[in-house]
Formats: structure tokens, sequence, C-alpha cells
């Protein structure tokens, strides 16, 4: 494998080194209209809204909380062509790569293949899966082009999301459709990238009601097998489409109606476990492993959201959400099929100058089955399952425009666990215009998951030996309390820097247990960590042209397997260095005329000692360079042309478990181009 590896200090000198050339051949027009360059000053940036730190409308300066906006401009100017990809953007977010379909996101550690510590939404709408308790990324998408920003949570969100919001909430907010009126139709293709297509369109029904509809196709090639020593096979196409319907139904009334579908072929290879007491599979002994099988997985489904909110007057409102979700996931080591029902209500009530109370009921239903084999089965492999929660926020202004205390909890009701309460209290000191100081503790739990419960999977065959790991009804909610400080500080009206400082106290973390039949292995609890670290972010706008965002991320591990443990895995290793200790980005935004700009992104992402319970490999540090040049040619016409992983043939980013074959991520080049209509 040909690969360059660069040390963060020469990282740094050789970004700046290309920004002094291109400073050098920009040209100069200091007289012109900015119009059409960069839109927004720093201070619009720090007073953009955002609505998942408190769950109403707040100006980001205000935020008791470490968030991050990915905002509709960085998105286009990145070039990226997926959500987990566009992640990449946000502070204290590890996304590693496994294949060419698969991805192992995750906030503040503890990243792995199934990491299940993070919440993500899209347009409120919960899209984890309850199998294990996280998110199949492959599935979850919408048209780039219509969000309008990605709010990203770093910390517990769980006293107002509820269990699982642990170490983050990641929540993609879409446009409503007044802002996506006309029509857009957006075409590409490439090396990797093969084929790119998005076409909206949006229209005005009446004076009060607006649509859209969008349709999009994506055609992505292989990631390299270096067991193969050629392509992986792992090849995936999606088609996915949509509508979003907003109405100013009266003058205290509005609502929203969408839905999205979506259908997608991913090809994979897998290791498939064999079962010995089958006579047609004597060829695999002793082992009965088959490697490398292809496999195709199809993966489909629907949902349905409607919203209403309604102003009872300037001190009170509220909000009534529903959502159908269906997902259907078939392969060949298991197949899955959910049915989501979520009924959510808040209301916000200002009931005097120094409280404003948010508070809220839910209810959540969820049916699954599934197509269980010799490799992953569910006792019950056809169940429904309820949950119950309620929330209250209260506001309180201790010193009017200055100093605020925030105080809330989340009460959920589960058929793992039971009763589970999750509190938090914020401070938000706006010590000036230009400088805000907040701080916080708070606690959240993540909740058992299918796979804890109700599982037998096979972990290996050692004729005529099958081990399996099994889930049991004595595996308990992980606990969190988390303690976080942030400084926001806008020293010069080009510049602003944002710091939080957390330290995070993990208990009954998941662990793997020897149980008294010695081909037995049992979820238990019996894991404890702690994490303590920073994130820094700048953006800064040396020109009215030039913008420079960068940010860096900093996390040191500890854990422990407590006395009595019987783990035959060594998890202390695994928890500890599957999430990079050092993470630098460094993105440059230059519009250098009105028709021409350039974008330039590099970040360097430290190695991982290891990220898989059954693979143990080493993922060595890498850095990536991007970069996207857009031409506008006319008005309604854009031509771009985008390279991706450009330092390095390929490398790897994340090492999955054993039934997953091992892929390294390939440079990309493609061009696309848009047409607004």
């Amino acid at each position: 494998m040909n690969c360059i590896m660069i040390s963060p200090i020469k990282l740094a000198a050789m970004f700046c080194a290309i920004l002094s050339f291109f400073l050098l051949i920009a040209p100069v027009q200091a007289e012109e209209s900015v119009d059409s360059y960069l839109d927004l000053t720093l201070e619009d940036l720090l007073n953009i809204e955002v609505t998942s730190v408190s769950k109403k409308k707040q100006r980001l300066n205000e935020a008791a909380a470490a968030v991050y906006v990915i905002t509709q401009e960085d998105i286009r100017r990145s070039g990226v062509t997926s959500i987990p990809e566009a992640l990449r953007m946000a502070p204290g977010i590890h996304v590693g790569r496994l294949d060419a379909n698969k991805w192992a996101i995750s906030s503040r550690g503890f990243n792995n293949q199934f990491a299940n510590k993070l919440l993500v939404l899209i347009d409120g709408r919960s899209v984890y899966t309850p199998v294990y308790s996280g998110v199949y990324w492959d599935a979850q998408d919408t048209l780039l082009e219509d969000i309008d920003r990605i709010e990203v949570i770093r910390g517990p969100g769980a006293s107002l999301w509820g269990a699982n919001a642990v170490n983050g909430v990641i929540n993609i907010i879409t446009k409503p459709a007044s802002e996506t009126q006309g029509g857009l139709l957006v075409a590409g293709a490439g090396d990797e990238e093969k084929i790119i297509g998005s076409l909206r369109y949006g229209s005005e029904l009446n004076d009060s009601t607006h649509g859209r509809y969008y349709l999009k196709f994506n055609d992505r090639d292989s990631s390299y097998s270096t067991t193969l020593d050629d392509q992986a096979g792992d090849d995936w196409d999606k088609v996915q489409g949509g509508f979003r319907f907003d109405s100013l139904a009266s003058g205290s009334d509005q609502w929203t109606f969408q839905g999205d579908f979506y259908d997608a072929e991913i090809n994979q290879r897998v290791n498939e476990w064999k079962d010995p007491n089958d006579p047609a599979n004597i060829v695999f002994a002793p082992f009965y492993l088959s490697t490398l099988i292809p496999d195709e997985v199809d993966v489909s489904g629907w949902n349905l959201l409607t919203r209403w909110d309604h102003v009872f007057s300037s001190q009170s409102n509220s909000t009534l959400q529903l959502y159908y979700d269906f997902t259907k996931r078939d392969g060949r080591l298991l197949g899955q099929q959910y049915k989501t029902l979520d009924i959510d209500y808040q209301h916000q009530l200002q009931f005097s100058k120094s409280h404003d109370l948010l508070w809220g009921l839910g209810y959540r239903y969820i049916q699954y089955d599934f197509n269980n084999t010799f490799n992953a089965e569910f006792l019950h492999d056809n169940r429904s399952v309820d949950l119950f929660s309620a929330f209250v926020q209260d506001e309180i202004i201790l010193i009017p425009e200055s100093l605020r205390l925030i105080l809330g909890s989340k009460f959920e009701h589960n058929e793992f666990t039971g009763f589970e309460v999750q509190p938090s209290a914020r401070l938000v000191w706006l010590a000036s215009e230009r400088s805000t100081i907040w701080t916080s503790v708070s606690r959240a739990v993540r909740t058992p998951s299918y796979v804890e419960e109700d599982s037998r999977i096979v972990t290996r065959v050692v004729s005529p030996f099958v081990f399996y790991s099994n889930g049991g009804d004595d595996f308990e909610s992980e606990e969190l309390l988390a303690y976080e400080v942030g400084y926001r500080f806008q020293p010069r009206v080009n510049i602003s820097l944002d710091l939080a400082i957390f330290y995070n106290d993990y208990d009954k973390q998941r662990s793997f247990e020897t149980s008294p039949v010695p081909t037995n292995f049992f979820f238990d609890n019996k894991l404890s960590a702690s994490t303590y670290g920073l994130e820094w972010v700048m953006d800064w706008r040396p020109l009215e042209w030039w913008q420079l965002k960068g940010n860096y991320s900093y996390i040191q591990i500890d854990s422990d397997l407590l006395r009595g443990s019987t783990s035959p895995i060594d998890l202390e290793n695994v928890s500890e260095n599957s999430y990079p200790q050092h993470q630098v980005s460094l993105r440059s935004n230059m519009d250098l005329s009105h028709q021409v700009s350039l974008d330039l992104w590099l970040y360097y992402v430290d190695k991982l000692n290891r990220s898989s319970f059954s693979v143990p490999m080493t993922v060595s540090n890498y850095s990536n360079f991007n970069v996207h040049l857009a031409w506008q040619l006319k008005d309604n016409i854009e031509i771009s042309l985008i390279g991706q992983n450009l330092l390095d043939n390929r490398h790897m980013e994340f090492v999955g478990e054993k039934h997953l074959t091992q892929t390294e991520i390939e440079r990309s080049v493609y061009a696309k181009i848009r047409l607004d209509f």
C-alpha cells in the first residue's frame, strides 16, 4: 500500500503553505461588492438559532452545552455526498469508515462497529435501531441540498432526549418547504461516486401552504480488500424519495407533514460460521468458518411524520409530533424488520419573568421481527415493547440578561430495566456581548438493547463445540455522570473561539463474561471507565472572501474490569484504544472571484491500537486532504470538481468485527453539476 503519513505539525505547515500559495494568486478585489462572497458574518453565526440543546429556539451563543452547527454552506462547500462524511467536520466526533457502505461514528469515546452511545435524529425523528442501540448509517439519508443545518451536541442530552443520548446528540434539520421552491437538478459521476443524481421540485399550493418533492439515486464503487488484494465487493446503490408540506393554518397554528422512502442493495463479503451438526458442512472442519462469502443485503423502509405547533399566547406554546417508521434489512447473517410508532407532546410556558418552563410527555411502540440464522438468533423472534416518558425543564433567570440556571430531568419507563431518571443542571453566564461561560452536570443511561436482552450469537466454532454469546434479563443500564465547562469568545469581529472541557465517569459498562458452561459467554456490567478531554474550535475570516475553520479534539480514556470479571476479551484495551486521542481539522473556504470558489479541507486522525472486540488489529494514524473547486457558470448553473482522500492511494480507517471483511478506503475524484430552475 502506498500511503503517506504526516504528523500534525507537518500537516499544519503543509496547509499553511497551500493557503499562502492561493493567497498569492487570488485576485485583489477590495473595491468590489462582496454580495456573492461568504454570506454570514461571525456575529450572524453565533446568533444562529439551535433547538437541540433545550428543545426550544435559542441563540447558539447562549447554549449551555458543547454544540457545533454544520450549516448548508458547510455541506455544499465540503463536497461530501453522505451524512456520515459531513459529520467529520464536527469537533469531538470520530467518523471511521469500515468499508464502502458502513461507518463507525461516536462522540467522546467508545467507538466501534456497533457504537451505541449517540442519539441521532432527522427532523426530530429518532433513527437508532433497537437491535444494538446504534445507527445503520447506510439507511439514513435525505437530499443534502435540503438540509438547513446539522446540530451536533457533544456530551449527554438525556434530560430532554432520553436514554441513549449518552455521549452526544446529532439532529439533522431540513429546510421548510417555503425555502425550497422551484426546481433543483444535481448530477455527477466519478471513480468511487459512480453516479450521483438528485431531483427536487417545490411549489406553493396556496398563500399559506408550500410543498416539495425529491428523488435521488447513488451508485457507489467498492473499497479495497487487503485480503483479496482486489476490490472488496462492497459496492452499493440506493434510491430514495420523499416530500414535505408546511402550512400556516392560522396566525397561531402551523403544521408539517413529511415522509421518505428508500430502497438499497448493499453488497459485502462476510465470514460465516457453519453448523457442525449439518453433515453438508464437514468440508469446513474443524473450525467451520467460511470466509469472504458474497452477501447482498436488501435494505428498505419508509416513514411518515406530522407536527403541529400551536401558540396560545406570547408566553405559552405547544408542539405535538407523531411519526411512524418501517425498516427492513435482509442479509445472510440475519433478517430484521421494525415498526415504530412515536408520539411526543411538549409545552413551553413562561409563567413569570424569571421562569421559562418546558415539559412534555412521550410514548413509543416498537414491534420487531427477526429471521434467525445459525449465526445469530433472537429467542423472541417476534415481540413488541413500549416506552413511556416525561420530562420537565425550568430555565431560571438569576441575573437578567446575564446569568441563567437550567434544571431538568427525563423520566422513562422501559420493559428492560423499568424506571430511569436522568437529571441535569446547567449554568450559563453571558459575561459580555462577545463572551459566554457555561457549565453542566448531567446523568445519562444507555438502556439494554435487544442484543443484550434476547440474543444468542455464535462467536466461534471448533468441532464439535459451538461457542455462543448470550443475552439475558440480568443486564442493567449503563450509567454516566458527566461534568462539563465551556467558554465562547469573540476577541475581534472577524474571529471566534470555542473551548469545551469535560470529565465523564462511566459505571456498569457492558462486558463479556464466561458462563459456567465453558462454551457460553454472556453480557454483564463489569466494566467501569472515565474519560477527560477538550475540544477547541476556531472560526477566522482574515479577509472578506476567505474563511478558516479549525478544530482540535483531545481525549484520554481509562477503564477497568471489576474484580470477579471473567472476560475472555481484552475489554480495557478496546475501550481505551478504539477512539483517536488526537483529531485535527482545518478548512479553508475561498471565493477567488464572483464565479469561482476554492475549498480545501485537511484533517488528521490519530491511531487506534484496537477498535474491534474480535480482531486484534491496529489502525495507523492518517491524514486526509479534500478539494472542492466550483465555477458558477450562470446564476442558476454551478459546475464543481471534488477530490477526496488525496494524500494516499488508500488507507484503513477502522477495523470491524470478525464477520466482516476488513477494507481500505480509496482516493476518489468526481465532477458534479447543479442546475436551479
